[in-house]
């Protein structure tokens, strides 16, 4: 790659926040559309706050995306415990956790410009290096997931 993953991913992302301001609702229902079951688990940890918390994890994706490009090591201890909670606490799935993402990198990918194959190569490959990364944590959960593969991203449009 010519530009470096910081510089890519702040220009992919400023480009979103230019193009489409606030992506919240998108993402929700990019998520919901890829897993509607998880509709119910927001609805039950929202506490009657179901948006409130929809919103915050659609930041908490976005800003997850970031950190992986500046600093995987970092992501990764802030994200290791919370997948392995999520699942062992809260029955939230890391299929789940990853389709979070994916719905942030769908809408990003609508946003990314034909000729900047740069920026949709960093995206995947940022994406296999989390996906990669949530299946190690496996071992560690305390209640299996049923173990089913995770989810492959397709990016829009491509």
């Amino acid at each position: 790659m010519a530009e470096d993953r910081v510089t890519l991913a702040e220009r992919s992302l400023q480009r979103l926040a230019d193009e489409r301001g606030d992506v919240t609702g998108e993402m929700i229902d990019a998520y919901y559309r890829r897993h509607p079951d998880a509709r119910a688990s927001f609805e039950h940890h929202g506490l009657g706050h179901t948006h409130e918390l929809e919103a915050r994890m659609a930041t908490e994706a976005l800003f997850l995306l970031l950190q992986w490009v500046e600093s995987p090591p970092t992501a990764r201890i802030d994200h290791g415990t919370a997948i392995v909670h999520h699942n062992d606490t809260m029955l939230i799935p890391p299929r789940w956790y990853l389709g979070l993402v994916d719905a942030a990198l769908e809408i990003l990918f609508e946003t990314i410009p034909a000729d900047c194959d740069d920026e949709r190569e960093m995206w995947l490959e940022v994406r296999q290096e989390f996906a990669s990364f949530v299946e190690s944590l496996r071992q560690d959960f305390f209640r299996s997931d049923g173990g089913a593969p995770l989810p492959d991203f397709r990016p829009p449009n491509t």
